[in-house]
């Protein structure tokens, strides 16, 4: 899958030391997968939670943060919609943003 928006991701984890090393997991399983629908996504990140409009939640250092990607699967292209925390997550709505 190709990465875009990865800066977020990026920048992120210069603030946020601590998650570098979950971030990089995500990243490197992420590049690696060939996902074609939803159950290949939960088969990679099993506590990964499918939103409408082909997003997906991620848990990023056991869920102290949030990654929100939007999957296209046709392309296999994953988009970098959000990272945060709780709080900040919890004033989007993760299947517009």
């Amino acid at each position: 899958m190709l990465i875009v928006y990865r800066e977020k991701l990026n920048v992120f984890a210069k603030k946020h030391a601590h998650a570098r090393k979950s971030i990089a997991t995500w990243v490197s399983t992420t590049e690696e997968a060939q996902w074609r629908n939803k159950q290949n996504v939960l088969r990679d990140f099993p506590k990964a939670k499918m939103i409408a409009n082909n997003r997906a939640r991620f848990e990023i250092v056991h869920n102290t943060y949030r990654l929100i990607a939007k999957i296209d699967y046709e392309d296999q292209i994953v988009e970098m919609r959000f990272i945060g925390s709780h709080n900040e997550y919890d004033r989007i709505d993760p299947a517009t943003i």
